[in-house]
């Protein structure tokens, strides 16, 4: 098919096998340039720029990583007026390791190790001038001792005799400066080579230490194959793009509540970032960086249930023998028969139950991205360049902020903790795209007050966020009553009867909405019988969250009020048992 448009872009599923090309071939490099980037795994978009002459060619790519998925390979394409691609291959190749960043090639761990053999040359040389004059030193010191080896005319005064001019006093003046001074020069250079000879080991450690950390290797790549035609001589782009599955993105969450003055509302900012790695073996350098809630890599289809047969087990009579000693005794019975060991399988009987074989298991201004909402997924564009390394490190970038509205309410449990603490309240809005669970990190009034972690909330959901203790609430819990006793007269019971006050004082200068959360034991035998006294302060809700004996209540204290909370029940059982707790 010919194509009529210079910038016509079209997609080619890509075939996994290799084939060798049959015309001239063209070895080109490619860049990442988009990434989108899974809660597991990524895909990856590389361009590449292509200048070809007229007719069939083969465009090869040797820059992409092994690991790629071969299967989710494919290509697009722009060029000139009759640009067509035709079959794509690819295989798994060894590069040479100049084609790979940051690892050395041959001719330059070639150019280092001359530069280790020179070092070690100069090392020998500066070994050798440091003994000479080491040597040198010796000798100006067995010089001195010449005087002590003539105890019998150490400075001939005459000037006499055949060592006259050697022992006389005027010449000893001369060597003794003659000396000091040649023991002054080897010293200096004993100093000097020895500090050259250290400088050089240094080098020479670095240099080993830069070889040993990148030794020769072969690197393996993914080689893709592109069977081009160009009806004349063109320029165009091909953009090849795959997923791998060593990548991933979390988000996470800061929340910072803003509690406002006498008469100010409250503000929740909710700041959604995400933290992303990538240990694909090949770096993201400059890329324009996308995250996406959908999850490729859990499948396309729901698994299919195989039927789940039942049986009963066949009882054997309590005299019959076990079925070891049964077999065992059948086929001692058959080899003394003269049966041969493939009859003796065949003859021998199949067990009643057969256990099906377990299946292995493998184990300053924060800068908002741009949201694409789609039925079924939302997809995050980063905004500008992105740059991530290949070393699985972290990076962390912020999608969005949200300013919300929040209901501050307290929430305590006494029965547990006599802390009050501080809830906001908030309904996700309806037309934002979801909360994934993440951690989230809480500020209040600007100060950090600890970590938490948010479920997964969807559009138009309820939910609340603590932030801290408020010391401006004050919480006690008292046991008033506990009496136990027997009721009845022909049938006696035992009873339990409890009686508990909660007090709570808000020392705020306004109003507070308030939760108090507490208990009484439920049973789960009939001859156990838990009631309420009507004593009680009636709760506003019962059973929380499908919890039961939970119970809630529910109001607005005044500032500078205090609201009393009446708890009392008893627990009636018979008086022959004994109650489990």
């Amino acid at each position: 098919m010919q194509f009529r448009f210079f910038s016509l872009v079209f997609t080619l599923l890509l075939p996994i096998t290799y084939s060798s090309a049959q015309a001239g071939e063209i070895l080109i490099k490619s860049a990442v340039t988009n990434v989108i980037v899974f809660p597991s795994g990524a895909q990856i978009v590389r361009t590449a720029k292509i200048d070809l002459p007229a007719g069939d060619q083969t465009i090869v790519l040797q820059d992409l990583p092994e690991r790629l998925i071969p299967s989710s390979l494919r290509v697009e394409g722009a060029g000139g007026k009759s640009f067509e691609i035709g079959s794509v291959d690819s295989k798994r190749i060894y590069v040479n390791v100049k084609d790979v960043k940051g690892v050395l090639d041959k001719s330059e761990r070639k150019e280092l190790e001359d530069r280790i053999e020179g070092l070690g040359d100069d090392m020998t040389l500066l070994t050798s001038r440091i003994s000479a004059a080491q040597t040198q030193r010796r000798l100006m010191e067995r010089l001195t001792d010449l005087p002590a080896q003539s105890p019998g005319r150490p400075f001939d005064k005459q000037g006499g005799g055949a060592g006259a001019g050697l022992f006389s006093v005027e010449n000893w003046g001369n060597i003794f400066d003659l000396i000091g001074t040649r023991l002054a020069v080897a010293d200096d250079l004993i100093l000097k080579y020895s500090k050259q000879k250290r400088e050089k080991a240094k080098n020479i450690a670095k240099l080993k230490k830069r070889l040993s950390e990148q030794p020769p290797k072969k690197e393996r790549q993914m080689e893709v194959r592109v069977a081009v035609h160009a009806g004349a001589q063109m320029s165009g782009v091909l953009k090849i793009k795959y997923q791998v599955r060593e990548a991933s993105w979390r988000p996470f969450y800061d929340a910072r509540l803003a509690t406002g003055k006498k008469g100010v509302k409250p503000t929740l900012a909710l700041l959604r970032r995400a933290g992303i790695r990538q240990w694909t073996g090949e770096d993201w350098s400059n890329v324009k960086l996308s995250l996406s809630t959908t999850t490729p890599q859990k499948g396309a289809q729901a698994p299919n249930l195989r039927p789940k047969r039942l049986d009963l087990v066949t009882n054997y009579p309590a005299a019959a023998k076990p079925m070891a000693g049964f077999m065992a005794d059948k086929v001692r019975g058959m080899a003394a028969s003269g049966m041969r060991s493939e009859d003796m399988m065949e003859a021998a009987p199949a067990p009643a139950l057969r256990l099906e074989q377990k299946k292995k298991r493998y184990v300053a201004r924060q800068r908002r991205a741009s949201v694409r909402q789609y039925a079924f997924q939302a997809v995050f564009d980063i905004p500008g360049q992105i740059s991530i390394l290949s070393t699985g490190d972290e990076k962390k970038v912020a999608i969005s902020s949200d300013k919300i509205d929040p209901g501050l309410i307290i929430k305590t449990v006494p029965k547990i903790n006599t802390t009050a603490f501080l809830y906001a309240k908030f309904t996700h809005d309806k037309k934002a795209t979801p909360l994934l669970p993440g951690s989230v990190a809480l500020y209040r009034d600007g100060t950090f007050t600890g970590n938490s972690h948010l479920p997964l909330v969807n559009a138009g959901d309820e939910y609340e966020l603590g932030f801290g203790a408020d010391d401006a609430v004050k919480v006690v819990r008292s046991e008033v009553k506990r009496t136990k006793g027997q009721a009845g007269v022909f049938t006696s019971s035992k009873t339990d009867e409890q009686r508990y006050i909660v007090k709570i004082t808000n020392l705020h200068q306004s109003a507070i909405d308030v939760e108090v959360i507490d208990q009484i034991p439920f049973s789960v035998n009939e001859k156990i019988v838990v009631r309420l006294l009507p004593s009680s302060t009636k709760p506003s809700r019962q059973n929380i969250k499908d919890k039961r004996g939970i119970l809630a209540w529910d109001f607005k204290l005044e500032q500078g009020r205090e609201k009393l909370i009446n708890l009392d029940y008893t627990i009636t059982w018979p008086a022959d048992r004994t109650l489990s707790r």
